[in-house]
Protein backbone atom coordinates (compact mmCIF):
# COMPACT_ATOMS: atom_id res chain seq x y z
CA UNK A 1 0.00 0.00 0.00
CA UNK A 2 0.99 3.72 -1.62
CA UNK A 3 2.00 5.85 2.09
CA UNK A 4 0.76 9.61 1.45
CA UNK A 5 3.51 11.41 2.03
CA UNK A 6 4.40 13.61 5.05
CA UNK A 7 3.54 17.14 5.49
CA UNK A 8 7.71 17.38 6.21
CA UNK A 9 8.04 16.09 3.28
CA UNK A 10 5.31 18.18 1.29
CA UNK A 11 7.17 20.91 3.11
CA UNK A 12 10.54 20.06 1.59
CA UNK A 13 9.35 19.15 -1.68
CA UNK A 14 7.43 23.09 -2.10
CA UNK A 15 10.43 24.96 -0.61
CA UNK A 16 12.67 23.70 -3.09
CA UNK A 17 10.63 23.95 -5.93
CA UNK A 18 10.23 27.70 -4.55
CA UNK A 19 14.22 27.88 -4.62
CA UNK A 20 14.25 25.90 -8.20
CA UNK A 21 12.58 29.04 -9.50
CA UNK A 22 14.52 31.57 -8.12
CA UNK A 23 18.37 29.73 -8.73
CA UNK A 24 16.33 29.37 -11.99
CA UNK A 25 16.04 33.43 -12.42
CA UNK A 26 19.54 33.96 -10.70
CA UNK A 27 22.48 32.86 -12.69
CA UNK A 28 21.59 34.88 -15.71
CA UNK A 29 20.96 37.61 -13.59
CA UNK A 30 23.96 37.06 -11.43
CA UNK A 31 26.67 36.45 -14.98
CA UNK A 32 25.07 39.90 -16.23
CA UNK A 33 25.67 41.73 -13.05
CA UNK A 34 29.52 42.57 -12.76
CA UNK A 35 30.95 44.55 -9.86
CA UNK A 36 32.92 47.62 -8.99
CA UNK A 37 35.61 46.62 -6.87
CA UNK A 38 37.49 49.89 -7.10
CA UNK A 39 36.35 53.47 -7.18
CA UNK A 40 37.60 55.22 -10.65
CA UNK A 41 37.52 51.74 -12.13
CA UNK A 42 33.95 50.70 -14.17
CA UNK A 43 33.38 46.94 -15.26
CA UNK A 44 32.76 46.93 -19.08
CA UNK A 45 29.10 47.49 -19.61
CA UNK A 46 26.37 44.09 -19.32
CA UNK A 47 24.19 42.55 -22.05
CA UNK A 48 20.44 44.26 -21.41
CA UNK A 49 17.02 43.44 -22.06
CA UNK A 50 15.50 46.51 -21.28
CA UNK A 51 12.06 46.70 -19.80
CA UNK A 52 9.07 48.57 -21.76
CA UNK A 53 9.58 52.59 -21.71
CA UNK A 54 5.86 52.74 -21.90
CA UNK A 55 4.77 50.77 -19.81
CA UNK A 56 7.17 51.90 -16.96
CA UNK A 57 5.80 55.43 -17.37
CA UNK A 58 2.49 54.28 -16.57
CA UNK A 59 3.68 52.07 -13.83
CA UNK A 60 5.17 55.41 -12.17
CA UNK A 61 2.34 57.97 -13.62
CA UNK A 62 -0.38 55.22 -11.60
CA UNK A 63 1.57 55.63 -8.73
CA UNK A 64 0.90 57.99 -6.02
CA UNK A 65 0.15 61.17 -7.08
CA UNK A 66 1.72 60.43 -10.24
CA UNK A 67 4.73 62.52 -11.86
CA UNK A 68 5.32 66.22 -11.88
CA UNK A 69 5.10 68.67 -15.06
CA UNK A 70 8.36 71.02 -15.07
CA UNK A 71 9.62 71.46 -18.62
CA UNK A 72 12.54 73.08 -17.39
CA UNK A 73 13.85 71.06 -14.36
CA UNK A 74 13.37 68.28 -16.73
CA UNK A 75 15.52 69.39 -19.79
CA UNK A 76 18.46 70.20 -17.02
CA UNK A 77 18.17 67.02 -15.28
CA UNK A 78 17.56 65.19 -18.95
CA UNK A 79 20.72 67.61 -19.82
CA UNK A 80 23.03 65.86 -16.74
CA UNK A 81 21.65 62.10 -17.74
CA UNK A 82 22.98 62.32 -21.37
CA UNK A 83 26.53 63.58 -19.60
CA UNK A 84 26.82 60.69 -17.38
CA UNK A 85 25.79 58.02 -19.48
CA UNK A 86 28.88 59.47 -21.89
CA UNK A 87 30.96 59.62 -18.77
CA UNK A 88 29.95 55.66 -18.75
CA UNK A 89 30.94 54.89 -22.20
CA UNK A 90 27.21 53.91 -22.98
CA UNK A 91 25.18 57.38 -24.95
CA UNK A 92 22.85 55.24 -26.80
CA UNK A 93 21.38 53.45 -23.84
CA UNK A 94 17.30 54.20 -22.99
CA UNK A 95 15.39 55.60 -21.00
CA UNK A 96 15.19 59.26 -18.69
CA UNK A 97 14.61 61.28 -15.94
CA UNK A 98 11.19 61.67 -14.67
CA UNK A 99 10.10 63.67 -11.85
CA UNK A 100 7.66 62.08 -8.90
CA UNK A 101 5.52 64.11 -7.08
CA UNK A 102 6.47 61.47 -4.13
CA UNK A 103 7.76 64.33 -1.26
CA UNK A 104 9.85 61.72 0.83
CA UNK A 105 13.98 62.65 -0.04
CA UNK A 106 14.93 59.64 -2.38
CA UNK A 107 15.12 58.11 -5.91
CA UNK A 108 14.50 55.47 -7.81
CA UNK A 109 15.47 53.60 -11.21
CA UNK A 110 13.95 51.14 -13.41
CA UNK A 111 15.50 48.49 -15.93
CA UNK A 112 13.47 50.36 -18.49
CA UNK A 113 16.08 52.94 -18.25
CA UNK A 114 13.84 55.28 -16.49
CA UNK A 115 15.20 57.63 -13.05
CA UNK A 116 12.41 59.02 -10.90
CA UNK A 117 13.85 61.67 -8.72
CA UNK A 118 11.66 62.35 -5.60
CA UNK A 119 10.25 65.72 -5.32
CA UNK A 120 11.16 65.61 -1.64
CA UNK A 121 14.90 65.60 -3.20
CA UNK A 122 14.99 67.82 -5.26
CA UNK A 123 13.56 70.62 -2.59
CA UNK A 124 16.34 69.77 -0.36
CA UNK A 125 19.40 69.54 -2.79
CA UNK A 126 22.02 72.42 -2.84
CA UNK A 127 23.98 72.18 -5.89
CA UNK A 128 24.60 70.46 -9.43
CA UNK A 129 27.27 68.22 -7.17
CA UNK A 130 24.33 66.40 -5.37
CA UNK A 131 22.10 65.86 -7.74
CA UNK A 132 24.64 64.64 -10.18
CA UNK A 133 25.54 62.09 -7.70
CA UNK A 134 22.23 61.08 -6.90
CA UNK A 135 21.96 60.63 -10.65
CA UNK A 136 25.17 58.67 -10.98
CA UNK A 137 24.06 56.29 -8.41
CA UNK A 138 20.59 55.24 -9.50
CA UNK A 139 21.84 54.91 -12.86
CA UNK A 140 24.16 52.13 -11.58
CA UNK A 141 21.43 50.14 -10.76
CA UNK A 142 20.75 50.52 -14.29
CA UNK A 143 24.45 49.80 -15.78
CA UNK A 144 25.16 47.12 -13.11
CA UNK A 145 21.48 45.29 -13.84
CA UNK A 146 20.52 45.10 -10.83
CA UNK A 147 17.06 46.91 -11.44
CA UNK A 148 16.55 44.06 -14.26
CA UNK A 149 17.74 41.41 -11.23
CA UNK A 150 15.34 42.68 -9.37
CA UNK A 151 12.58 42.28 -11.64
CA UNK A 152 13.50 38.95 -12.19
CA UNK A 153 13.24 38.35 -8.94
CA UNK A 154 9.30 40.22 -8.60
CA UNK A 155 8.55 37.41 -12.17
CA UNK A 156 9.98 34.57 -9.91
CA UNK A 157 7.97 35.51 -6.73
CA UNK A 158 4.46 35.90 -8.98
CA UNK A 159 5.72 31.93 -9.94
CA UNK A 160 5.78 31.06 -6.42
CA UNK A 161 2.18 31.59 -5.67
CA UNK A 162 1.07 28.66 -6.22
CA UNK A 163 3.63 26.39 -3.80
CA UNK A 164 3.12 28.71 -1.24
CA UNK A 165 -1.05 28.02 -1.57
CA UNK A 166 0.21 24.30 -1.87
CA UNK A 167 1.53 24.85 1.69
CA UNK A 168 -1.37 25.90 3.44
CA UNK A 169 -3.05 23.13 4.03
CA UNK A 170 0.56 22.33 5.58
CA UNK A 171 0.90 25.06 7.81
CA UNK A 172 -2.62 25.58 9.11
CA UNK A 173 -2.46 22.03 10.80
CA UNK A 174 1.15 22.68 12.49
CA UNK A 175 0.63 26.39 13.01
CA UNK A 176 -1.55 28.98 14.81
CA UNK A 177 -4.27 28.04 11.96
CA UNK A 178 -6.52 26.03 15.05
CA UNK A 179 -6.76 29.36 16.75
CA UNK A 180 -10.38 31.19 15.62
CA UNK A 181 -8.65 34.62 15.11
CA UNK A 182 -5.75 32.98 12.86
CA UNK A 183 -7.02 32.80 9.19
CA UNK A 184 -5.50 31.51 5.66
CA UNK A 185 -3.82 34.79 5.03
CA UNK A 186 -2.00 34.77 7.86
CA UNK A 187 -0.59 31.24 7.29
CA UNK A 188 -0.07 33.04 3.30
CA UNK A 189 1.88 35.33 4.98
CA UNK A 190 4.26 32.97 7.48
CA UNK A 191 4.91 31.00 4.42
CA UNK A 192 5.65 34.07 2.19
CA UNK A 193 8.21 34.51 5.32
CA UNK A 194 9.77 30.97 5.18
CA UNK A 195 10.32 30.66 1.32
CA UNK A 196 11.33 34.33 1.37
CA UNK A 197 15.31 33.21 1.99
CA UNK A 198 14.81 30.97 -0.99
CA UNK A 199 13.95 34.07 -3.53
CA UNK A 200 16.08 37.12 -2.22
CA UNK A 201 19.74 36.43 -4.11
CA UNK A 202 22.77 37.17 -2.11
CA UNK A 203 23.90 40.10 -4.08
CA UNK A 204 20.69 42.15 -3.07
CA UNK A 205 22.26 43.00 0.27
CA UNK A 206 25.25 44.85 -1.28
CA UNK A 207 23.63 46.76 -4.60
CA UNK A 208 23.78 50.37 -2.95
CA UNK A 209 27.77 49.64 -1.82
CA UNK A 210 28.02 48.64 -5.53
CA UNK A 211 26.02 51.84 -6.54
CA UNK A 212 27.67 54.28 -4.22
CA UNK A 213 31.34 53.70 -5.61
CA UNK A 214 29.90 53.85 -9.50
CA UNK A 215 28.70 57.11 -8.39
CA UNK A 216 31.87 58.15 -6.81
CA UNK A 217 33.85 56.86 -10.13
CA UNK A 218 32.16 59.16 -12.16
CA UNK A 219 31.48 61.85 -9.91
CA UNK A 220 35.94 61.76 -9.80
CA UNK A 221 35.97 61.79 -13.67
CA UNK A 222 33.50 64.53 -13.92
CA UNK A 223 35.64 66.52 -11.42
CA UNK A 224 32.24 66.66 -9.13
CA UNK A 225 32.53 67.87 -5.26
CA UNK A 226 32.56 64.69 -3.50
CA UNK A 227 32.02 66.70 0.32
CA UNK A 228 29.38 68.85 -1.19
CA UNK A 229 27.73 66.31 -3.66
CA UNK A 230 27.26 62.85 -3.19
CA UNK A 231 28.51 62.82 0.90
CA UNK A 232 25.97 65.82 1.21
CA UNK A 233 23.62 63.52 0.31
CA UNK A 234 24.21 61.12 1.79
CA UNK A 235 24.49 62.89 5.42
CA UNK A 236 21.60 64.39 5.00
CA UNK A 237 19.84 61.19 4.34
CA UNK A 238 21.35 59.92 7.84
CA UNK A 239 19.56 62.52 9.42
CA UNK A 240 16.61 62.21 8.32
CA UNK A 241 16.74 58.48 9.00
CA UNK A 242 18.32 59.34 12.50
CA UNK A 243 14.98 61.04 12.93
CA UNK A 244 12.52 58.59 12.27
CA UNK A 245 14.27 55.90 14.71
CA UNK A 246 14.17 58.14 16.98
CA UNK A 247 10.40 58.76 16.37
CA UNK A 248 9.53 54.81 16.65
CA UNK A 249 7.84 53.94 19.79
CA UNK A 250 9.94 51.58 22.12
CA UNK A 251 10.92 48.10 21.31
CA UNK A 252 9.85 48.64 17.22
CA UNK A 253 12.03 45.49 15.68
CA UNK A 254 14.98 46.98 13.69
CA UNK A 255 14.07 46.35 9.82
CA UNK A 256 10.33 46.68 10.42
CA UNK A 257 10.16 42.88 10.90
CA UNK A 258 6.00 41.85 11.52
CA UNK A 259 4.89 39.22 14.42
CA UNK A 260 4.03 36.98 11.46
CA UNK A 261 7.46 37.13 9.87
CA UNK A 262 8.79 33.01 9.86
CA UNK A 263 11.74 32.74 12.70
CA UNK A 264 15.04 33.38 11.44
CA UNK A 265 14.18 35.25 8.16
CA UNK A 266 15.02 38.83 9.07
CA UNK A 267 18.20 40.22 8.65
CA UNK A 268 19.18 43.65 7.58
CA UNK A 269 19.65 44.01 3.79
CA UNK A 270 21.57 46.66 3.51
CA UNK A 271 23.35 49.36 5.76
CA UNK A 272 22.13 52.72 7.15
CA UNK A 273 23.11 55.97 5.03
CA UNK A 274 25.78 56.90 7.95
CA UNK A 275 27.63 53.66 7.26
CA UNK A 276 27.52 54.16 3.67
CA UNK A 277 28.48 57.72 3.86
CA UNK A 278 31.47 56.54 6.27
CA UNK A 279 32.30 53.74 4.31
CA UNK A 280 31.92 55.85 0.85
CA UNK A 281 34.32 58.95 2.81
CA UNK A 282 37.19 56.73 3.58
CA UNK A 283 37.67 55.22 -0.08
CA UNK A 284 37.19 58.23 -1.12
CA UNK A 285 40.19 60.38 0.64
CA UNK A 286 42.80 59.08 -1.31
CA UNK A 287 41.40 59.57 -4.33
CA UNK A 288 40.11 62.95 -3.94
CA UNK A 289 42.21 65.60 -6.40
CA UNK A 290 44.06 68.69 -5.20
CA UNK A 291 43.14 71.57 -5.41
CA UNK A 292 39.35 69.91 -4.28
CA UNK A 293 36.84 70.66 -7.12
CA UNK A 294 34.90 73.44 -6.23
CA UNK A 295 30.68 73.45 -5.38
CA UNK A 296 28.92 73.53 -8.89
CA UNK A 297 25.50 75.61 -7.25
CA UNK A 298 25.11 78.18 -10.27
CA UNK A 299 23.99 75.87 -12.33
CA UNK A 300 21.46 74.19 -9.96
CA UNK A 301 20.47 77.72 -8.71
CA UNK A 302 19.89 79.01 -12.04
CA UNK A 303 17.12 76.06 -12.95
CA UNK A 304 15.69 76.24 -9.72
CA UNK A 305 14.98 80.06 -10.25
CA UNK A 306 13.72 79.42 -13.57
CA UNK A 307 9.87 81.02 -13.03
CA UNK A 308 8.13 77.69 -13.78
CA UNK A 309 9.89 75.50 -11.56
CA UNK A 310 10.51 78.09 -8.96
CA UNK A 311 6.92 78.40 -8.52
CA UNK A 312 6.35 74.74 -9.09
CA UNK A 313 9.06 74.64 -5.80
CA UNK A 314 6.86 76.78 -3.83
CA UNK A 315 3.82 75.27 -4.65
CA UNK A 316 5.30 71.69 -3.01
CA UNK A 317 6.94 73.71 -0.27
CA UNK A 318 2.73 75.22 0.65
CA UNK A 319 1.31 71.56 1.32
CA UNK A 320 2.86 71.16 5.16
CA UNK A 321 1.06 74.94 5.56
CA UNK A 322 -2.19 73.72 4.26
CA UNK A 323 -1.90 70.78 6.32
CA UNK A 324 -1.38 72.86 9.70
CA UNK A 325 -4.04 74.76 8.96
CA UNK A 326 -6.35 72.42 9.14
CA UNK A 327 -4.83 70.47 11.56
CA UNK A 328 -5.80 73.64 13.61
CA UNK A 329 -9.28 73.66 12.17
CA UNK A 330 -8.39 77.02 9.83
CA UNK A 331 -10.30 75.53 6.85
CA UNK A 332 -11.55 78.71 4.99
CA UNK A 333 -7.53 80.10 5.55
CA UNK A 334 -6.23 76.27 4.39
CA UNK A 335 -8.72 76.64 1.16
CA UNK A 336 -7.42 80.08 0.24
CA UNK A 337 -3.75 78.29 0.34
CA UNK A 338 -4.71 75.40 -1.56
CA UNK A 339 -6.20 77.53 -4.07
CA UNK A 340 -3.05 79.11 -4.76
CA UNK A 341 -0.97 75.97 -4.92
CA UNK A 342 -3.20 74.12 -7.51
CA UNK A 343 -2.38 78.02 -9.92
CA UNK A 344 -0.23 78.73 -12.39
CA UNK A 345 2.41 76.04 -12.78
CA UNK A 346 0.76 73.72 -10.90
CA UNK A 347 -3.22 74.39 -12.03
CA UNK A 348 -3.33 70.90 -13.21
CA UNK A 349 -0.80 68.88 -11.40
CA UNK A 350 -2.27 65.78 -9.71
CA UNK A 351 -0.96 66.29 -5.95
CA UNK A 352 -1.85 70.19 -5.74
CA UNK A 353 -5.73 69.20 -7.71
CA UNK A 354 -6.21 66.67 -4.68
CA UNK A 355 -4.95 68.62 -1.51
CA UNK A 356 -8.02 71.41 -3.14
CA UNK A 357 -10.59 68.82 -3.91
CA UNK A 358 -9.64 67.78 0.03
CA UNK A 359 -9.83 71.27 1.64
CA UNK A 360 -12.84 72.15 -0.96
CA UNK A 361 -14.66 69.50 0.85
CA UNK A 362 -13.90 70.32 4.23
CA UNK A 363 -15.10 73.67 3.24
CA UNK A 364 -18.79 72.57 1.79
CA UNK A 365 -18.33 72.56 -1.45
CA UNK A 366 -20.82 70.15 -3.81
CA UNK A 367 -19.85 67.25 -5.57
CA UNK A 368 -19.72 68.86 -8.82
CA UNK A 369 -17.98 71.68 -8.00
CA UNK A 370 -15.01 68.84 -6.76
CA UNK A 371 -15.40 66.90 -9.70
CA UNK A 372 -14.60 70.27 -11.56
CA UNK A 373 -11.52 70.99 -9.85
CA UNK A 374 -10.00 67.03 -10.65
CA UNK A 375 -11.27 67.36 -14.65
CA UNK A 376 -8.03 69.92 -15.03
CA UNK A 377 -5.99 67.21 -14.35
CA UNK A 378 -7.20 65.82 -17.54
CA UNK A 379 -5.46 67.99 -20.10
CA UNK A 380 -2.45 68.29 -17.89
CA UNK A 381 0.66 66.96 -19.37
CA UNK A 382 1.28 65.06 -16.76
CA UNK A 383 -1.77 62.96 -15.96
CA UNK A 384 -2.56 61.46 -12.50
CA UNK A 385 -4.93 58.02 -12.26
CA UNK A 386 -5.38 59.10 -8.67
CA UNK A 387 -7.33 62.06 -9.57
CA UNK A 388 -9.08 60.41 -11.97
CA UNK A 389 -10.09 58.12 -10.22
CA UNK A 390 -11.57 59.94 -7.43
CA UNK A 391 -13.30 62.47 -10.14
CA UNK A 392 -14.89 59.03 -10.96
CA UNK A 393 -16.31 58.79 -7.74
CA UNK A 394 -17.51 62.15 -7.27
CA UNK A 395 -20.66 61.58 -9.10
CA UNK A 396 -24.55 60.77 -7.72
CA UNK A 397 -26.20 57.59 -8.43
CA UNK A 398 -27.44 58.53 -11.63
CA UNK A 399 -24.69 59.48 -12.94
CA UNK A 400 -22.82 56.09 -12.76
CA UNK A 401 -22.61 54.82 -15.96
CA UNK A 402 -21.07 57.69 -16.86
CA UNK A 403 -18.75 57.17 -13.86
CA UNK A 404 -18.14 53.26 -15.35
CA UNK A 405 -17.67 55.14 -19.10
CA UNK A 406 -14.94 57.28 -17.59
CA UNK A 407 -13.34 55.43 -15.77
CA UNK A 408 -12.62 52.78 -17.94
CA UNK A 409 -11.82 55.41 -20.74
CA UNK A 410 -8.63 56.33 -18.16
CA UNK A 411 -8.11 52.22 -17.31
CA UNK A 412 -7.45 52.72 -21.11
CA UNK A 413 -5.37 55.76 -21.10
CA UNK A 414 -2.78 54.41 -18.28
CA UNK A 415 -2.48 51.46 -20.88
CA UNK A 416 -4.51 49.14 -17.87
CA UNK A 417 -1.48 49.31 -15.57
CA UNK A 418 -1.11 46.77 -12.41
CA UNK A 419 -1.59 49.33 -10.03
CA UNK A 420 -4.99 50.29 -11.24
CA UNK A 421 -6.12 46.97 -10.91
CA UNK A 422 -6.54 47.52 -6.99
CA UNK A 423 -8.97 50.35 -7.76
CA UNK A 424 -10.91 49.00 -10.63
CA UNK A 425 -12.00 45.82 -8.79
CA UNK A 426 -13.36 47.86 -6.38
CA UNK A 427 -15.32 50.06 -8.08
CA UNK A 428 -17.22 47.20 -10.00
CA UNK A 429 -17.20 45.54 -6.65
CA UNK A 430 -18.98 48.70 -5.48
CA UNK A 431 -21.43 48.98 -8.53
CA UNK A 432 -22.69 45.16 -8.59
CA UNK A 433 -20.36 44.57 -11.86
CA UNK A 434 -19.74 40.96 -10.84
CA UNK A 435 -18.08 39.98 -14.16
CA UNK A 436 -15.45 42.44 -14.55
CA UNK A 437 -15.17 42.48 -10.46
CA UNK A 438 -14.03 38.72 -11.35
CA UNK A 439 -12.34 38.94 -14.31
CA UNK A 440 -10.16 41.35 -12.81
CA UNK A 441 -9.58 39.89 -9.78
CA UNK A 442 -8.34 36.78 -11.19
CA UNK A 443 -5.56 38.97 -12.90
CA UNK A 444 -4.91 40.35 -10.12
CA UNK A 445 -3.09 37.04 -8.97
CA UNK A 446 -0.44 37.40 -10.88
CA UNK A 447 0.73 40.11 -9.74
CA UNK A 448 1.99 39.72 -6.20
CA UNK A 449 2.98 43.85 -5.51
CA UNK A 450 -1.36 44.21 -5.80
CA UNK A 451 -2.70 40.76 -4.60
CA UNK A 452 -3.85 41.82 -1.00
CA UNK A 453 -5.25 44.90 -1.93
CA UNK A 454 -7.12 43.75 -4.67
CA UNK A 455 -8.68 41.26 -1.83
CA UNK A 456 -9.08 44.46 0.66
CA UNK A 457 -11.14 46.33 -2.51
CA UNK A 458 -13.64 43.26 -2.72
CA UNK A 459 -14.54 42.97 1.31
CA UNK A 460 -17.71 44.70 2.41
CA UNK A 461 -17.27 46.88 5.68
CA UNK A 462 -18.10 43.56 8.25
CA UNK A 463 -15.36 41.88 6.50
CA UNK A 464 -12.31 44.60 7.12
CA UNK A 465 -13.57 45.16 10.74
CA UNK A 466 -13.75 41.33 11.17
CA UNK A 467 -9.92 41.16 9.46
CA UNK A 468 -8.20 44.54 11.65
CA UNK A 469 -9.89 42.44 14.84
CA UNK A 470 -8.12 39.04 13.90
CA UNK A 471 -4.85 41.38 13.54
CA UNK A 472 -4.96 42.84 16.75
CA UNK A 473 -5.85 39.47 18.40
CA UNK A 474 -3.13 37.83 16.65
CA UNK A 475 -0.74 41.03 17.64
CA UNK A 476 -1.51 40.97 21.28
CA UNK A 477 -1.04 37.22 21.27
CA UNK A 478 2.59 37.58 19.77
CA UNK A 479 2.80 40.26 22.51
CA UNK A 480 2.00 37.98 25.21
CA UNK A 481 4.09 35.23 23.95
CA UNK A 482 7.19 37.31 23.83
CA UNK A 483 6.37 38.96 27.48
CA UNK A 484 6.12 35.69 28.54
CA UNK A 485 9.40 34.92 26.72
CA UNK A 486 10.92 37.96 28.50
CA UNK A 487 9.82 36.97 31.87
CA UNK A 488 10.93 33.43 31.67
CA UNK A 489 14.18 34.36 30.71
CA UNK A 490 14.31 37.26 33.65
CA UNK A 491 13.04 34.62 36.16
CA UNK A 492 10.62 37.55 36.95
CA UNK A 493 7.25 36.16 39.38
CA UNK A 494 4.10 36.45 37.95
Amino acid sequence: MRRAPRPKALLLAALLACRSIAQAEEPASEQAMPAVKLIGELPPAPAHQWSDLTVDLNDHRTAGNGLVSAPALSKYLNGLYTHIKIAAGVPDWPGAVHISSDTTLNAHASASGNIYLHMGLIRSAESEDEIYGVLAHEFAHIYLNHQAAYEAHQVASNAVTGAKVALLGIFQKKLPGTNPSWSAFDSLALVDGVVHDSLIPVWQRDVEEQADMFAATLSLRERYSYPSGYKAFLERLAALEQREQASQPFGAPEGGATPAAAPGTTRKTHATAREREEVLTAKMLPLMPRPRPAPRKAPWQAVVKDKETAEVLAHFALLPEIAKLQAAGRNADALKLAQVAASGATAGDGTMLLVLQGAMKRTGASIEEQRAVLLRNRSWPERSWSVQYQAAMLVTPEQQPFAKEFLQEQYAYFGEAPRTWPDMVGFYFRNGDKFSQLALSLKCTTEARFRDACVYNTQTDAQRQQAANQAANRQQQQLNKWEQKLKDKLKLNQ
